[in-house]
């Protein structure tokens, strides 16, 4: 493949582009029989994707001395704010630089000051490192005899920093001259070096030159394997309002991807966030931390700020509208902690909420409710926020507040995603996709501050919007290995029911991915294995997803694996005729109220039992899906086994719903601490919240005090396949357990009492699961009290939509697979007779996923 840059794409096309009026793509999601369908000017689209980033490639450096250049054209123009950074592979070692220029190719003028590494002095006066004082932990710089000395040591916390030297020169480039940049170099151990040009204007680095990097050659791939979705990081153009935006790099950029594709549908993926100049003009907006602490970001309740994000996104996309008309297909806002909308350092042990934005919005609040002290009312503190005094729950009287300040901070963020989309909405005149990140309510169940303080939990509120069409979230980082089950953050069944379609971002790291962490793969086998298995998956469920190369080193730079892609088209493309949506016969169910009665250092509750239960429900053979409790309480969930995984929080409404919704013959599985708490009820000093969990579950409930609430099967328990004992070996208080027989009791605490409970009713089966915690084993042996149908009776990672079905082996071996249908199973891939059902013997290597028709 012959390498063009993007400017020089950019003039191709329009050289070539046809003068005369473009018809105006429209690209949204609509209902279908299976579920919500991406359709574009109408009609339905298989919904896979590709997402990267343009930047600039790398420079191999050994011990030898290496000579290296680059050709250039900026494509935009750059008035005195041009620098070039220089970035090493983060490992010890030294690099030695020499004879670094930028000059016009064709008429060799200067445009960097030439021998700037001569001496200490010419240095100085041309480059910086980043970052400075303190924060550089890795880095130091010295000139020796003409040639710039850079060692570098390993961070002393495990953590790099983004060490790079730039130029303080502000260099000018014509957009259409062609520049060369050159210099010499040798490292020891061998690493890369990334050279990069950028334009700096209004705090926005735009990338302007570097080396070939392997974003476009990824975008032909995907075309070649007929995905024409590419999403991609793009320029917001924010600018001051006293001047117009420059869409310039934007609109260079996806021109250069048209170039590539002329059939693409582009996505950019843009910052809401406020940039520099905005946060300069107004400092009140900054988030601001416990101790005083600010941020670097404006806080989503500041109003001044949502109106100008929306303002500037809704001239973003209506500049996009008009200027690609036949390929902009939608837009990608993003902001906040890792721009998935979850309030900026989660992860982190500061707590945010303490600007005065939040406070006013924080009143506000109150005032709606008629909180008598709305008007004087402060945020929690921060101390009180960390505690949990009541144990792993909040109390509903004595923490009423602190319950009630998690309740605004998901409303808020919820409200800025709405604002955005619809500005978005507005901007594209209804005819483009709006995908946002939201929902993330398994994964930040590992959250150690608590799962509420992502901002995540008012997925029930953005849900009833008519401005969305998507929403995403990356696989999960749990279990997403080789061989493992790949599980969705977010209660994706749910959002489809509510006619928004759901996306999995693949963030895989394919075996040419240089970070090993994260499940990263280690050759092209694995590889293909994954990637089949997860967008298998995502057909089968009915998602959308793109393949991301995350760092924009070249994850899916291999036709090899995008021969996956191409193998699973005709299942794909026969979803999308499906007759109804995946309804699996086992569902996890997840309340939103719940999550928010969870405080500081809950994650020692909910991190084994939300966050690891989809590893558990995955491994069990028989596919699952997941669920708002609030759409389970309307009596829309017709599956046979469900799990109640975070119920502790219900009104006496909706303990009434769920009695009055139940279907006869489901199974009921109420977990840990079902019906606890009643929110804005009582303290958990008074015992009638013990007996509200009977009035719920049918169960005589009690407290117990244990050193772990590690559960051992009974003789019954074993009789349904379970046989080790499970449990996390921590103390987990509150914790129940139940008035049970020996014959309904399957597992037991370490004191003697029932940890696991059956019970028969006329209605259906309830289950006592108090053990925080499932297993494979487990499920499956609910699944059989239940009559869920199990296809395998070992771990396996299975999804099934009738009449397809895959399968992600966990060990070698032969797979007994029953499909409970008398009809001959074929491979869907290649149309190969595996056998007649309902049972096959399917040999299968380790990791190995196959998809089948039955």
């Amino acid at each position: 493949m012959q390498w063009i840059t993007p400017s020089l794409m950019a003039a191709a096309f329009l050289s070539n582009a046809s003068t005369t009026a473009l018809a105006e793509l429209t690209a949204r999601v609509q209902p279908t029989p299976g579920g919500p369908q991406i359709h574009v000017n109408g009609k339905p689209v298989v919904p896979r994707w590709f997402f990267g980033s343009q930047q600039g490639g790398t420079v191999s450096a050994s011990a030898e001395w290496t000579d290296a250049s680059f050709d250039f054209s900026p494509g935009v123009p750059v008035n005195k704010s041009g620098t070039l950074h220089l970035r090493f592979s983060h490992r010890a070692g030294e690099v030695w630089l020499a004879d670094v220029r930028i000059c016009d190719a064709e008429s060799g003028e200067e445009v960097l000051p030439p021998e700037s590494f001569a001496t200490p002095e010419a240095f100085a006066a041309a480059w910086n490192l980043w970052p400075l004082g303190e924060a550089n932990t890795v880095g130091k710089v010295a000139v020796e005899d003409g040639v710039l000395h850079v060692v570098q040591t390993d961070p002393p916390n495990g953590n790099w920093p983004d060490f790079h030297l730039h130029s303080g020169v502000a260099m000018t480039f014509k957009a259409d001259r062609r520049y060369r940049c050159s210099f010499r170099v040798r490292a020891v151990p061998d690493r890369q070096v990334n050279p990069a040009l950028y334009r700096v204007e209004g705090g926005v680095w735009t990338n302007i030159g570097g080396p070939p990097g392997p974003f476009l050659q990824q975008v032909a791939l995907a075309r070649d394997a007929g995905v024409d979705f590419v999403s991609f990081s793009a320029p917001n153009c924010w600018t001051e309002p006293e001047t117009d935006p420059n869409f310039e790099a934007l609109d260079a950029l996806c021109k250069s991807i048209v170039a590539v594709n002329p059939e693409v549908l582009l996505v950019p993926r843009v910052s809401a966030n406020a940039p520099p100049w905005w946060l300069e003009r107004h400092p009140e907006a900054r988030m601001v931390y416990e101790g005083n602490k600010p941020g670097n970001m404006a806080a989503v309740s500041d109003r001044q700020y949502r109106a100008d994000a929306a303002a500037h996104l809704e001239k973003l996309c209506r500049h996009l509208t008009e200027a690609f008309p036949e390929h902009f297909a939608g837009i990608h806002p993003c902001g906040q902690n890792t721009g998935e909308w979850f309030y900026e350092d989660s992860w982190e042990r500061p707590l945010s909420g303490y600007d005065p934005a939040t406070l006013q919005a924080w009143r506000e609040w109150l005032r709606a409710r008629g909180a008598a002290d709305a008007g004087t009312a402060e945020v929690p503190s921060a101390e009180s926020r960390h505690a949990a005094p009541f144990g792993l729950l909040r109390d509903p009287a004595r923490e009423r507040r602190l319950i009630d300040f998690a309740r605004f901070q998901q409303e808020e963020m919820a409200d800025m995603v709405l604002a955005l989309a619809a500005a978005a909405r507005r901007g594209s005149s209804g005819k483009k996709l709006v995908v946002f990140f939201y929902g993330y309510h398994y994964e930040f169940a590992a959250l150690p501050n608590g799962a509420s303080v992502s901002g995540h939990y008012a997925l029930g509120k953005v849900l009833k919007s008519t401005d969305l069409d998507i929403l995403c979230s990356p696989i999960s980082y749990t279990d997403r290995q080789w061989p493992g089950t790949a599980p969705c953050m977010s209660p994706a069944e749910s959002i489809r029911d509510a006619g928004i379609m759901w996306l999995n971002e693949d963030d895989t790291r394919t075996y040419l991915s240089l970070d090993k962490g994260f499940g990263a793969l280690d050759d092209l086998q694995q590889t293909c294995d994954v990637m089949l298995r997860n967008t298998a998956q995502a057909a089968l469920r009915g998602f959308a997803t793109w393949w991301m190369d995350l760092p924009a080193t070249g994850w899916f730079a291999d036709p090899a694996i995008w021969e996956e892609m191409k193998r699973l088209r005709p299942v794909d493309e026969a979803m999308l005729q499906r007759a109804q949506p995946f309804a699996p016969e086992i569902a996890a169910i997840l309340g939103e109220d719940s999550m928010c009665h969870l405080p500081g250092g809950a994650n020692v509750l909910s991190r084994p039992f939300i966050y690891d239960a989809r590893a558990a429900l995955g491994r069990s053979g028989a596919p699952y899906g997941q669920y708002l409790l609030s759409e389970v309480i309307e009596g829309k969930v017709p599956a046979k086994l469900q799990f109640y995984l975070a119920a502790w929080a219900l009104s006496s409404e909706q303990r009434q719903q769920l009695k009055a919704n139940r279907r006869a013959g489901e199974t009921r599985v109420w977990c840990y601490a079902p019906g606890y708490l009643s929110p804005n009820g009582s303290d958990l000093s008074d015992e009638s919240d013990v007996s509200r969990m009977k009035v719920l579950t049918g169960f005589a409930c009690r407290p117990v005090s244990l050193a772990a609430p590690v559960a051992t099967p009974t003789d019954q328990g074993r009789k349904l396949g379970l046989s080790d004992p499970w449990g996390p070996d921590v103390q987990i208080a509150p914790l129940f357990t139940v008035e049970a027989s020996p014959e309904e009791t399957l597992a037991t605490y370490s004191d003697g009492s029932p940890a696991v409970a059956v019970h028969r009713g006329e209605l259906g089966t309830d289950v006592f699961v108090g053990v925080p915690q499932l297993t494979s084993a487990l499920v499956r042996a609910l699944a059989r009290l239940a009559g869920a149908h199990l296809f395998t009776q070992v771990d396996a990672a299975v999804w099934a939509a009738e009449p397809y079905l895959s399968i992600h082996a966990m060990e070698d071996g032969t797979v007994t697979l029953n499909t409970g249908r008398n009809r001959p199973v074929l491979d869907a891939l290649d149309g190969a007779t595996i056998g007649d059902g309902p049972e096959v013997a399917l040999p299968m290597r380790k990791g190995e996923t196959r998809v089948l028709r039955y």
